[in-house]
């Protein structure tokens, strides 16, 4: 039986209380270990945005730890950006280097080759104070995510995986199936001891960064990663069943996702009226399915927002698109990882469904 617990907190001015709760609850002994606090660091996002992990959590955690006597913290992430550099960018912006108080550590610096079981990867880069630190803690964001319906404490551990080698995973890797499968054999390697979720401000519609930030006013907290992200998700509307991720982590072991096998205390109740992705992610009914079969969905650029920065073509792991001067997206190429939709700062891509025959024929022009 796995526990799960969800704390009211109706204020980011509350969270430190709350996150100590959660220590106390969940937290391995650290006196005199190496601590690695991994936060979600998407891109460049100002806090108020509600993208990446709050700065208050990230304080608050620090703070927990040096109580219990750690004796090195490192705060950190490898947001999918293209240079080394970038990454103390998205820190800062975000308020983590501030909020670290001294903790925060560029951990894309030396990473180690790892092999992953992955068809078509062998190895890839991951961080070191990862992998070396004797205990890891994830500090999540609760968001949709419109590749993997949801993302939460599993797919925060993405991160480990250095800057742009995340895009090798996605080109190996299309379709969300094959994607989650991607997703949990870099979780495997190092499941974090327990997370605490981001939920006073949550992300709904077309996230993990193109949607709109809602109130939710509650912390989430597990040792069991997996039962986190279930729980998180039946909040949202989903059935964890739903969510190609959760139900491959159930089937290897990694974690439950029954409501007979997670105990959960602390308002659980749906969000109301939250609203889910629009695209890319099934529902699981045999109508959704043959749809699916169907339509295929595909970035497209609205070009009276976008900004010819290039970012969506830098970041396209199959480069399937093409300034001209606007985005010009290779249809027979593109593989709907929707990498590019998640790093538009201006949110100009947009989703929409397409005849799969047309996609080819569209591509083939």
């Amino acid at each position: 039986m796995s526990h799960v617990t969800v704390y009211p907190c109706a204020s980011y001015e509350g969270v430190p209380a709350e996150v100590e709760r959660a220590f106390a609850a969940y937290a391995p002994p650290m006196d005199g270990k190496r601590v690695v606090l991994k936060v979600n660091l998407l891109g460049p996002c100002r806090p108020e945005e509600h993208v990446t992990t709050h700065p208050s959590l990230v304080s608050a955690a620090v703070a927990a730890c040096r109580r219990r006597g750690a004796a090195e913290i490192v705060v950190g992430d490898n947001p999918g950006m293209s240079s080394y550099g970038s990454t103390d960018h998205v820190a800062r912006m975000t308020g983590t280097i501030e909020a670290a108080a001294g903790c925060y550590r560029n951990i894309a610096e030396a990473p180690r080759m790892v092999e992953v079981p992955t068809p078509g990867v062998g190895r890839v880069p991951v961080s070191r104070a990862v992998l070396e630190a004797d205990v890891v803690i994830g500090l999540a964001k609760m968001k949709t995510h419109v590749a993997t319906g949801i993302t939460g404490a599993v797919k925060n551990t993405f991160g480990y995986v250095v800057g742009a080698a995340k895009t090798q995973l996605h080109a190996a890797c299309p379709g969300k199936e094959a994607f989650a499968r991607a997703v949990l054999d870099v979780y495997a390697l190092r499941p974090p001891d327990f997370s605490i979720v981001d939920a006073v401000y949550a992300m709904e519609g077309q996230g993990p960064s193109g949607g709109q930030p809602r109130f939710v006013g509650r912390l989430l907290a597990s040792a069991d990663n997996v039962a986190l992200d279930a729980v998180m998700a039946r909040m949202m509307g989903f059935r964890p069943e739903q969510i190609p991720y959760l139900v491959a982590a159930a089937e290897r072991g990694l974690g439950e996702i029954g409501d007979d096998r997670i105990h959960v205390e602390g308002p659980t109740d749906p969000i109301p009226g939250f609203r889910r992705p629009k695209y890319g992610q099934s529902m699981g009914t045999w109508g959704a399915r043959l749809v699916s079969r169907i339509y295929v969905t595909q970035p497209q650029a609205d070009t009276d927002i976008c900004i010819k920065c290039g970012a969506c073509a830098r970041q396209c792991p199959v480069e399937a698109i093409r300034m001209d001067p606007y985005p010009v997206i290779d249809a027979a190429r593109c593989i709907s990882c929707f990498c590019c939709h998640e790093f538009c700062k201006p949110k100009a891509m947009r989703l929409a469904p397409r005849i799969r025959i047309m996609k080819f024929l569209r591509g083939r022009k």
